[in-house]
């Protein structure tokens, strides 16, 4: 069964970006001030995820500029969160630009997250007999979980020197750690809510009360169908939070119908280009990558091309990974 290893961007990428922010004044840059850490940390996080988990194919989702539906359905979403700081973007810029000349495929969708192109490419994927697993921080993608065919490599909330490697979770994991199963984790957010995102969840209901509730009924649905057996006060704000259950039970869920035009075949690694890769890694200084191209090479499932006429390595045309109309 052919493995396809899904990044969430956005999530990867912060998630770089603070830990060496915090480990040094400013973060990495470049001796000419070009900020890396970004684009050093993704990297190395990708490259080491790749070696230890060998997917066959991979891609990488990132949230769009603009404001997807769900800020559309609340304008609140996700209010509250500060800017992405001053020199994030333009490293953001060039990780991507290194990305696409690894011919890995990059992919945004206006008006959807991540989350969701994520969701729609495992779905296909799954039906199609790809084993996937999802590289984030996010604990919205254990929803996705499935007994078999799709888990999450959850990365560590720990930066710095002795990072631990993600974590694979399925659905026992997810049970551990929060005490109910992936097909849970959306109603569990419609009752308690989410303050990362600014997901209200129902007034006065929190961790342990959502758990317990879903644990006797089993779901949303069902623990509206069950009120009578519900005493005193939490029963009484499960009645004046029905509206905001149901608002937050639509702003958690992952959408699986995203217009994508790439498909789970296209991601397949690829040799890439030298000619291309290399001036970008010297721009950013990334020797300790520059000295391991041959085991990029490999990596990549792909053999170093002979070189053409001009001296630089062919490369092979990438596919297209536009959404769909």
């Amino acid at each position: 069964m052919p493995t396809l290893l899904l990044v969430d961007g956005h999530s990867l990428a912060f998630r770089s970006y603070y830990a060496h922010a915090k480990n040094r004044e400013g973060g990495l840059r470049t001796k000419t001030g070009i900020p890396t850490s970004v684009s050093f940390g993704f990297m190395k996080a990708l490259l080491d995820t790749m070696e230890q988990e060998k997917p066959d194919y991979v891609a990488i989702a990132f949230d769009p500029g603009e404001p997807t539906y769900r800020h559309e359905a609340d304008q609140t979403y996700k209010e509250g969160r500060p800017d992405a700081p001053e020199d994030f973007l333009p490293d953001l810029s060039n990780l991507q630009e290194l990305l696409q000349a690894l011919k890995l495929p990059v992919i945004s969708v206006p008006g959807y997250e991540a989350d969701d192109v994520i969701g729609t490419l495992s779905r296909k994927a799954v039906s199609e007999g790809f084993r996937v697993k999802v590289l984030t921080g996010d604990r919205d993608l254990f929803q996705l979980i499935d007994d078999e065919q799709l888990t999450v490599l959850y990365l560590s909330t720990t930066f710095g020197k002795g990072t631990p490697p993600p974590r694979e979770f399925g659905p026992q994991q997810v049970k551990d750690k929060m005490g109910i199963s992936p097909q849970q984790v959306v109603d569990y957010k419609a009752l308690c809510g989410d303050p990362s995102d600014n997901i209200p969840g129902v007034k006065g209901i929190g961790d342990k009360t959502a758990v317990s509730l879903l644990t006797q009924f089993g779901s949303l649905v069902e623990v509206y169908n069950h009120l009578d057996k519900i005493k005193g006060a939490t029963r009484k704000k499960l009645e004046d939070g029905r509206d905001a259950a149901r608002h937050s039970q639509y702003l958690a869920q992952i959408h699986l119908d995203v217009p994508l035009a790439l498909r789970p075949e296209d991601c397949k690694l690829q040799a890439f280009d030298d000619a291309t890769v290399v001036p970008i890694l010297e721009k950013l200084e990334f020797r300790s990558f520059l000295n391991r191209l041959q085991k990029l090479h490999s990596q990549f499932a792909g053999e170093v091309a002979e070189p053409a006429s001009n001296g630089a390595i062919s490369p092979s045309p990438p596919p297209s990974f536009s959404p769909s109309s």
